[in-house]
């Protein structure tokens, strides 16, 4: 059976030589709705089984089957990379290609803060979202990284394509997921990278098969990294496309674009608009994506957790963002 296979690049956004570069944009001037009656037609039940794409259980066939696949990935990596070694964690397979026991336990330590904060912030049961464990593939040099690759039968399309890539998480219809990091020129670029690509995996395997919105899935990789990491250029990034937006430069409304501009202003502007959604009602965001992973639309999502739609959302971010961003 042929499985649908997706992959989210790290690419551009964390690339070296990445342009700041702002596009002036007239200011927008919402007119939202905030009656707290709004109606919604949002689903107030969902039932996992009648769902053909809920993530189900898996049998204990299904899950020796990754962890064997798990395991042959890993062989592939240790013939590239000799000295790679393997860590094991509750979630996680932790190849590691450093050969430093401190950047070793840096590395184990800070993937199991970020599954647990995933968890934590989307109650799910941490048994319930890989189908074995997550490999996540640290490579030391882009020569490592590029011959896995191919060793793992990437097209030569997609390997050109992301040589540029410092790291991407994978993951296919048949509910395999693994994450491969590229060489990075500091160690909080490398982990920024890593946490960005777990939120994504992680996401990919919550509740449901299907897919968020865009600015959803980019803005809350980045809120981890920001929460997580100390330095992270995401705290950065979501301050200074805010200041954009507020002062006309940037049309913030770009983020809901069909084609996802793969700019620093976007994925910083989606990092503020989540960041502002989970620090005003942290349980209403997760509801929120979890409507939105059962096929709700984002406007009937937004009505039932938030009581408003995209006007109101900014007009109500714009009025905090302008008392706390100078």
């Amino acid at each position: 059976m042929r499985h649908i296979v997706l992959l989210y690049m790290c690419a551009g956004i964390f690339a070296a030589g990445l342009s700041l570069s702002a596009k002036a944009q007239t200011k927008p001037t919402p007119t939202p709705k905030t009656d707290a009656k709004i109606k919604t037609d949002a689903k107030e039940t969902w039932d996992p089984d009648a769902d053909e794409r809920a993530i189900k259980p898996p049998t204990d066939e299904e899950t020796q089957k990754a962890k064997e696949w798990a395991m042959e990935l890993g062989k592939k990596a240790k013939q590239i990379a000799p000295k790679m070694q393997l860590m094991e964690t509750p979630n996680f397979y932790l190849y590691s290609a450093f050969e430093n026991k401190a950047a070793d336990k840096v590395f184990r330590d800070t993937a199991g803060q970020m599954y647990t904060r995933l968890c934590k912030q989307f109650e799910a049961n941490p048994k319930s979202v890989w189908l074995d464990k997550c490999p996540i593939f640290a490579f030391k040099t882009k020569e490592q990284y590029v011959a896995f690759l191919r060793a793992i039968d990437f097209e030569e399309a997609q390997v050109e394509r992301m040589k540029k890539a410092d790291g991407f998480a994978w993951w296919s219809s048949n509910g395999r997921v693994f994450i491969v990091l590229n060489e990075t020129r500091n160690a909080t670029q490398f982990y920024d990278v890593m946490v960005h690509e777990a939120t994504h995996a992680f996401v990919a395997r919550y509740l449901t098969t299907r897919a968020l919105p865009t600015w959803v899935n980019e803005g809350l990789a980045d809120h981890m990294c920001a929460e997580l990491l100390k330095n992270s250029p995401t705290q950065w990034r979501w301050q200074w496309a805010t200041k954009q937006a507020l002062e006309g430069k940037e049309n913030p409304a770009s983020i809901f674009d069909e084609e996802w501009r793969i700019e620093s202003f976007d994925y910083g502007m989606a990092h503020s608009l989540v960041r502002y959604m989970i620090r005003r009602d942290g349980k209403a965001f997760t509801r929120f994506v979890r409507l939105l992973k059962q096929g709700e639309s984002e406007e009937a999502a937004l009505k039932a957790t938030y009581k408003t739609d995209r006007q109101g959302l900014f007009k109500a971010w714009w009025a905090v963002a302008a008392k706390t961003i100078k």
